[in-house]
């Protein structure tokens, strides 16, 4: 007789449900996982490169980038040879335990704040620069309809992610062409070493989307190669965007690049560039901000068996307090979630992977990645001390 219909309460396992299809091709999985990972993250990338400067700025994104596609390939090994489907705070619960999970559940949490946070003030700067007025007063009205838009169920139209990330492809390359007359030399070669560590937090939240590995092996549970080969497509596509991007603004407002990249190269480039950057940046964040908290909601009832009520308060109402206390500022709160909680949040992957290794019944040759550890290590090593380096920023 089969046991599909008993109930087990003893140590319940926090699983995912997620709001995709099934089943899924190969490309379909990279743009789910580029998808889940370009958001408000590239609006902020080139006043943080500007900081430094173009050359050194691209070693950053190509080294961080490289080891953010290692970070998910670890992460990739623990989910196929966990062999069932859990999202970041379930591995944390299996693996390190109770404190494990408490910890992933406050960090994962504090980046979903922090991104929803990022989106109201993205977004409000992003609409005083099209129809002009108070950003404070735009963001509270994205907030308004936003919110009314969760709060109804309302979900956006469910364009196929592949078509999305050909539109995000186009855009940027559009946006590249389009900036080319202008570019200057001058713009392209200064460096300033002392700001090295200014773009860390910004660039590991802009390549932040660890949760979209567990939903991506969830739909390619019985295609292992083909899920393995999504993470790796994905963090090549990611590196080019923004790379080119980055490019296509630095190159043309040098250290004058606004926080909210589309605003100053909308004004540098004339009218045409100021709509169809800022359109562009409130279609990205607004998108983002509805899926990020509906997701969010879902995992709270899923996972917790929150009342809907109760979970719509818990996600909307903290953004809010703190957009209305003061936190308004783009790049300063890209940077310390960035640097700070998801650092924090990948030295726990870290460890999860460690003790799946190390874990009785499983062996080295069962992982995939090549010198696992040495990978761990330099991970290790960088998250630490970018970690490090922004809460010495902070404070």
């Amino acid at each position: 007789m089969k046991n599909d219909g008993v109930i087990r309460k003893k140590n319940p396992v926090i699983r995912y449900a997620g709001i995709f299809r099934k089943k899924i091709s190969l490309w379909e999985a990279v743009a789910l996982i580029v998808s889940g990972t370009i958001g408000a993250g590239i609006l902020g990338m080139p006043y943080a490169i500007a900081q430094l400067g173009l050359i050194p700025g691209f070693f950053l994104i190509i080294f961080l980038g490289l080891l953010m596609m290692g970070l998910n390939l670890l992460l990739a090994d623990v989910a196929i040879r966990t062999g069932d489907r859990f999202q970041l705070v379930g591995f944390a619960k299996k693996y390190l335990g109770a404190w494990g999970e408490y910890t992933m559940m406050i960090m994962f949490y504090t980046i979903l704040f922090g991104a929803l946070v990022v989106y109201v003030i993205g977004v409000g700067s992003a609409l005083s620069a099209l129809f002009g007025g108070s950003s404070f007063v735009w963001s509270l009205v994205f907030y308004f309809f936003a919110s009314l838009s969760v709060v109804t169920g309302l979900r956006t139209v469910k364009i196929v992610e592949l078509v999305l990330m050909v539109c995000i492809l186009v855009v940027v390359v559009g946006i590249f062409f389009w900036s080319a007359p202008s570019f200057s030399l001058d713009n392209m070669l200064y460096v300033q070493v002392p700001a090295f560590f200014v773009p860390y937090g910004i660039i590991l939240f802009a390549f932040h989307g660890t949760n979209a590995v567990p939903e991506a092996y969830g739909l390619l549970k019985h295609a292992r190669y083909d899920f393995r080969r999504a993470i790796c497509y994905a963090a090549i596509i990611n590196c080019i965007v923004y790379c080119m991007f980055v490019f296509s603004v630095v190159a043309v407002t040098g250290v004058a690049t606004t926080e909210i990249a589309t605003v100053g190269l909308g004004t540098a480039l004339g009218k045409g560039m100021l709509v169809a950057g800022n359109i562009f940046a409130v279609l990205a964040m607004a998108t983002s901000f509805l899926l990020i908290a509906l997701s969010f909601k879902d995992s709270l009832c899923w996972d917790y068996n929150m009342p809907k009520v109760l979970a719509l308060v818990c996600v909307l109402m903290p953004p809010l307090v703190m957009f209305v206390l003061g936190m308004r500022g783009f790049v300063t709160v890209l940077s310390v979630v960035g640097g700070v909680a998801v650092s924090v949040e990948m030295l726990l992957i870290l460890l999860i992977y460690l003790r799946a290794r190390n874990k009785k019944g499983m062996k080295n040759e069962d992982f995939s990645v090549r010198y696992g550890y040495m990978l761990v290590c330099t991970l290790l090593l960088v998250l630490f001390v970018g970690a490090l380096k922004t809460i010495i920023d902070i404070f």
